[in-house]
């Protein structure tokens, strides 16, 4: 049950002890935030909180059968939970027997998610930075693998299944390597050079025999002129699903911090990048089908507009116009609820990147647009 609140739940300065909502359920405020003045009125004005004991979510009743956005974009980001849990179990030998078929069933969850809402997939993978590395990349190699397996009309469902699989796995001969906060010693090194077949080898032990997901393993790091690794094979010797994977590794690599790189890519440059710096290693084809997948600038991206405002890319579109929603002032005061911009026009043009650790405090504004 929901009652709303008085101006004594939120003190100005200081954490709310409760999550705040709208009279519809949608989260307006997490536990933990500051108010200002302005967040405090606005929120008497039209925040809520749980009375009842036990309540843990809380959504509007469904008017229709597919399930809403906001499910696929909390389903998206829990699903790193999952994995999580899965590759902790396979480090520590626990369940082998059962290793194929949870990342299976993980993999279709996936592929659901993103022929259910593929722009609330995308957002959430853009705007997930919580917990391991490794853990996050594995989870946005694999929604962005299975995008492009369902937009590549050679591959068929059975195929795009075990793509996903393979990209949700693709380092796991590796991943106590990947995490290291250092710089990459020469043994490191070494094993990176290694890893595509340590993995290919990992995934045997752990039961799996689908030639296709161990092949596609085995050749991602594989690239067209010969110059990737382990085997330096190239051009048709490469396998297209390996080649899909290739694409979908180095994009989510290029676009997430690094241990030894702090600052990651903004989306619309590590796709000219992309498409300009590296056609001689990767499928061409496949990284112009990257571009109209996700978009230039794909949803889920933080951005500064001309008049100065924060917004968050809801709608993608690949001439780098995408709808936008303002979710903060040139002065720095939230927009509640986000306002739509559109960034056709020249006043509201997206100038710039912003980086994830300034709207750490807009958490909730963002994925109210996802409700």
């Amino acid at each position: 049950m929901l009652k709303p609140i008085a101006a004594s739940d939120v003190i100005i300065g200081k954490p709310i002890e409760e999550a705040l909502y709208d009279s519809d359920g949608r989260l307006l405020l997490t536990k933990g935030a500051v108010a200002n003045s302005e967040i405090k009125n606005k929120l008497v004005q039209r925040g809520h909180k749980v009375v009842t004991p036990g309540a843990a979510t809380l959504a509007t009743k469904p008017t229709h059968s597919a399930p809403p956005s906001d499910s696929i974009f909390a389903t998206t980001q829990h699903a790193a939970h999952t994995l999580s849990i899965i590759l902790d179990d396979f480090l520590a030998g626990r369940h082998t027997t059962v290793f194929t078929e949870r990342i299976q069933s993980l993999a279709k969850r996936l592929l659901q998610a993103c022929q259910t809402d593929p722009e609330a997939v995308i957002a959430a993978i853009h705007l997930f930075h919580e917990g391991e590395y490794t853990i996050r990349h594995h989870l946005s190699v694999g929604v962005v693998t299975a995008l492009l397996a369902q937009a590549d009309e050679r591959i068929s469902e059975e195929e795009a299944l075990l793509l996903v699989c393979a990209a949700i796995t693709h380092d796991i001969g590796i991943i106590h390597v990947a995490n290291n906060e250092a710089k990459l010693s020469d043994q490191h090194k070494a094993l990176i050079q290694r890893h595509p077949v340590m993995s290919s080898t990992a995934l045997r032990q752990a039961g799996v025999t689908e030639p296709l997901w161990l092949q596609t393993v085995e050749q991602h790091h594989e690239r067209l002129d010969g110059s990737g690794y382990p085997q330096g094979l190239s051009g048709s010797a490469i396998g297209l699903h390996s080649r899909l994977l290739a694409v979908a590794d180095v994009y989510c690599a290029m676009t997430r911090p690094r241990p030894y790189r702090p600052r990651a890519y903004f989306a619309m440059a590590a796709m000219r990048d992309l498409y300009v710096g590296q056609s001689q290693q990767l499928d061409h084809a496949l990284i112009q089908l990257l571009i109209k997948t996700l978009g230039l600038t794909p949803p889920g991206s933080l951005v500064k507009l001309k008049n100065g405002e924060t917004a968050v890319v809801k709608k993608c579109s690949t001439q780098g116009t995408p709808l936008s929603y303002a979710l903060m002032t040139e002065t720095g005061t939230p927009i509640m609820p986000p306002e739509r911009r559109d960034t056709r026009d020249k006043h509201l043009a997206i100038v710039g990147r912003v980086e994830p650790e300034d709207c750490q405090h807009l958490q909730a504004l963002i994925r109210s647009l996802w409700a």
